[in-house]
């Protein structure tokens, strides 16, 4: 600045221009920056109709040096008890009204090698008004059963129990692979199945009753069905034999068909599932996931077997867009800092400093 002898500031006029020192610059360095959290924008609600989800992009970012701003690890962010914006958000659409709901697959009720039909309960969600028939998801398909190695194996016969006729001899029965995974018992015929249970005591025993241990219950829940093998059996010269029934007919056949009744049938529904929340890249997919008990909702279901409600759905790579021909650069970054160590293909760079991105794209 020019000043009087008295040392007040004046006009540069008075002052020789030839002698006017250059302006001096020196780096300073302040407090270091502290850092804080960015958002991007919110998606698209994941849901056309009803609630669904909005989910945004959330990074830690600090400024490191004069115009170099970087994102950093989340934990600098977290350890300054900065409070983290909320990642998702939900967000409702106009009601979805009548929506097909769809359980699990039963179980393939096929015998080995053979085909068969297996089937899903599908329900629609509002019973006053009627799901569209023409989108009804089907609830019967093919299925093959289990392969045909499968084979039987049984263990040692324990000790016998008590006199003939009341004595019995008792051993384990498993269904096998030929890698000798046990399976369950409706993969091996149950028409060869080996006694579990047998006979014995003096030499000769005459023909009674011998019954086997009850099968599974034919259903996995509610209501079902349970069965065993009725043998007219005994011992004749040492050796086991199976009469016919009449040979037996002087007390009465056991039963060999009973109900029974699994844990309640709680069963898990899933709706159809949400269009991507992207439509290029990388996106997330959503579906409703419900319990009921017939037409109850409820919460007995097994957590370990609900369906997903939730994943990603990945679609054509998202095109580069064209740069905006009216884009500024952010005053509040040093571009110029940014083109030297070009940072123009980082996505913050290429957003704050477009302008200066854009100029230097068009000269190479």
């Amino acid at each position: 600045m020019c000043v009087r002898y008295d040392g007040v500031e004046v006009d540069d006029m008075y002052c020789d221009a030839l002698t006017r020192p250059e302006p001096v610059h020196d780096f300073c360095i302040g407090r270091e920056c502290q850092p804080r959290w960015e958002a991007s924008s919110w998606s698209e609600c994941s849901r056309t109709c009803g609630e669904g989800f909005q989910f945004r992009l959330v990074r830690c970012w600090k400024m490191l040096s004069p115009g170099l701003d970087s994102s950093v690890y989340s934990d600098l962010c977290t350890l300054a008890e900065l409070e983290r914006p909320p990642e998702r958000r939900a967000c409702k659409s106009p009601a979805c009204g009548p929506q097909w709901e769809v359980a699990e697959w039963a179980e393939c009720p096929a015998k080995c090698g053979r085909r068969a039909q297996v089937t899903r309960e599908v329900r629609c969600s509002d019973e006053t008004r009627a799901c569209d028939p023409m989108t009804k998801p089907p609830n019967i398909k093919n299925c093959t059963g289990p392969p045909c190695e499968r084979h039987w194996t049984v263990s040692e016969w324990g000790p016998c129990s008590g006199s003939c006729g009341y004595g019995k001899m008792v051993r384990h029965v498993y269904c096998k692979t030929p890698e000798g995974r046990v399976v369950p018992e409706s993969q091996c015929s149950l028409e060869n199945k080996p006694l579990a249970i047998h006979p014995c005591g003096e030499r000769d025993c005459a023909p009674h009753w011998l019954a086997q241990d009850w099968e599974k219950c034919n259903t996995t829940c509610g209501r079902g069905v349970k069965r065993r093998i009725i043998h007219c059996a005994g011992i004749a010269s040492g050796k086991f034999q199976i009469f016919d029934d009449e040979a037996c007919g002087g007390t009465e056949r056991p039963e060999d068909e009973n109900t029974c009744f699994e844990r309640p049938c709680f069963k898990w529904y899933t709706t159809p599932w949400s269009e991507c929340t992207k439509t290029c890249g990388v996106g997330v997919r959503m579906r409703d996931v419900k319990c009921y008990q017939g037409r109850e909702l409820v919460r007995g279901c097994d957590p370990l077997t609900k369906p997903v409600a939730k994943q990603t759905c990945a679609l054509q790579p998202c095109p580069t867009e064209p740069p905006d021909e009216s884009c500024q650069d952010r005053p509040t970054t040093n571009c110029s800092l940014a083109l030297k160590v070009n940072l123009c293909s980082h996505w913050y760079y290429s957003k704050a400093c477009c302008h200066s991105c854009r100029v230097v794209h068009q000269h190479l």
